[in-house]
C-alpha cells in the first residue's frame, strides 16, 4: 500500500503561522532559492510528522518528541522510508529556521544541541575515456533533430557540469561565444561559475543556437518549453526544460555508449560533476580551479576530495615523513659505498606519476569517499 503524501494543507494553525515566519525570514536574509524551496518543502514533512507524535506546533516541542522525531526519521516511522542522515540533517535545519523566527529561544536551546551522524559517500565519476565516447555519442545524436537538445545538454554538462537545476533553465546570455566563455551565478548558493568552451564544441553551439531560435523561447534558453514533447499536464507552467527532463536526455546519452563494446558505468547526472571535478585534480589543478567551474566553496571541494587525491602540501610532508623509504646503498656503483642515493627515478617524475594522480585515467570508477 503506498504512504500518504504530505500537504501543506493538513497543518495545525500554530505550524501555518510558525511555517509562513521561516519563510519571511528567509526572504529578510535574501537567502538563494534553493534555500527558501528547502524551508518552503521541509517545513510541510516535520510539521505533520510532529503532529503524528501531537505536537500541534512548534512551542510545545519537548526534549522527549523532538528525539522522538529523530528516532522516527531514521527508522521510518513516518510517512516515508528511513530517512539517510543528510536528509535528517537539512530537516533540522529547516526546524532551526522555525524556532529562530518565532524567538522560541528555549526549544532552539535543546534542538540545538543535536549533532548529525557523519555520512561518507561514495566519489562516482566516468573516466576520462567513458567522457570521451559519450562525447562522441553526443556528437552523432546531435546530427538528428529529435535528439539534439539531448546532445547540447550532455555537452553543457560535459564542459561545465553544472547542477541539473542550473541547466535546465540555461541561457543565452551565459554564453560569449566569441570570448568562448560561459558565466553564471548558481541558483543554490548564488556562487558564480565560469569556464572555457572547448574549441571543437563551438561550431555545435552556434548550430544550435540557430536552430533552436526558431522556436518560441529558443532566443532566450537553451532549451525552451516549445521544443519539448507534449506528455500530459505539469502543476506549474514554466518556460524551459524541467530538471526531470534534463536528467532524462542525459540518462539517454549515457546508456547509448560503449566503451569497447560494455556500457560506460549507470552513474547519475550528479557524477558530471565528480567527473569534472576529478579531471581537474588528477591533473594537479588547485581546488580554487574546481571551486570556480563549479560554483562550491574552496573549503568543501577540499573536504571531499582531499582523502581522494592528496594536494601538494600532504604529498610534501609525506616525502619528509618517510624520505628514507626512497634512498637505497650505493654498493655495487661507482659512487661511494657510504652515499645514499634516491631509488628509482627522481622525486618530481614520481609525483607526476603518482597512482594518486593518474588513478583518473587508469581505472572506471570511484575513490574511496567523498560526496
Amino acid at each position: 500500500m503506498a504512504r500518504k503524501t504530505y500537504d501543506e494543507n493538513e497543518l495545525a494553525p500554530k505550524w501555518k503561522e510558525a511555517r509562513q515566519k521561516a519563510l519571511l525570514r528567509s526572504k529578510a536574509k535574501n537567502n538563494s532559492d534553493g534555500s527558501y524551496n528547502n524551508i518552503k518543502r521541509n517545513s510541510v514533512y516535520l510539521a505533520v510528522d510532529f503532529q503524528s507524535l501531537g505536537v500541534m506546533g512548534p512551542d510545545e516541542i519537548t526534549t522527549e518528541t523532538f528525539s522522538l522525531w529523530i528516532d522516527g526519521m531514521r527508522n521510518g516511522n513516518f510517512r516515508t522510508k528511513s530517512l539517510a542522515s543528510g536528509t535528517i540533517k537539512k530537516r533540522v535545519e529547516t526546524l532551526r529556521a522555525i524556532l529562530q523566527a518565532s524567538h522560541l529561544n528555549e526549544v532552539l536551546e535543546f534542538v540545538g544541541l543535536w549533532k548529525p551522524d557523519r555520512e561518507y559517500k561514495k566519489i562516482t565519476y566516468w573516466s576520462i575515456e567513458e567522457l570521451e565516447a559519450m562525447n562522441e555519442c553526443a556528437i552523432k545524436m546531435f546530427e538528428d533533430e529529435m535528439l539534439r537538445n539531448r546532445a547540447m545538454a550532455h555537452l553543457i554538462h560535459s564542459m561545465m557540469a553544472p547542477r541539473i537545476s542550473d541547466s535546465s533553465s540555461f541561457k543565452w546570455e551565459y554564453i560569449d561565444l566569441e570570448s568562448k566563455i560561459m558565466r553564471f551565478l548558481a541558483q543554490k548558493n548564488t556562487k558564480p561559475c565560469w569556464q572555457f568552451i572547448e574549441e571543437r564544441f563551438l561550431p555545435f553551439l552556434t548550430r544550435y543556437k540557430e536552430w533552436v531560435s526558431q522556436f518560441d523561447g529558443g532566443e532566450e534558453y537553451l532549451f525552451p518549453a516549445s521544443i519539448l514533447h507534449k506528455s500530459g499536464t505539469t502543476r506549474k507552467k514554466i518556460p524551459h526544460a524541467t530538471t526531470k527532463t534534463i536528467t532524462k536526455w542525459l540518462k539517454q546519452v549515457r546508456d547509448s555508449t560503449y566503451v569497447d563494446g560494455n556500457p560506460v558505468q549507470s552513474l547519475s547526472s550528479h557524477s558530471y560533476r565528480h567527473s569534472l571535478a576529478m579531471r581537474y585534480l588528477s591533473k594537479g589543478a588547485k581546488y580554487e580551479n574546481v571551486a570556480m567551474v563549479l560554483g562550491d566553496e574552496i573549503a568543501t571541494i577540499e573536504k571531499h576530495y582531499s582523502e581522494l587525491i592528496p594536494s601538494k602540501s600532504q604529498k610534501v610532508a609525506f616525502d619528509k615523513a618517510f624520505e628514507l623509504s626512497n634512498t637505497i646503498s650505493s654498493e655495487e656503483t661507482v659512487q661511494p659505498k657510504w652515499l645514499k642515493r634516491q631509488r628509482g627515478l627522481n622525486s618530481n617524475h614520481q609525483n607526476r606519476c603518482s597512482t594518486a594522480y593518474d588513478g583518473f585515467e587508469l581505472e572506471r570508477g570511484g575513490g574511496r569517499w567523498g560526496i
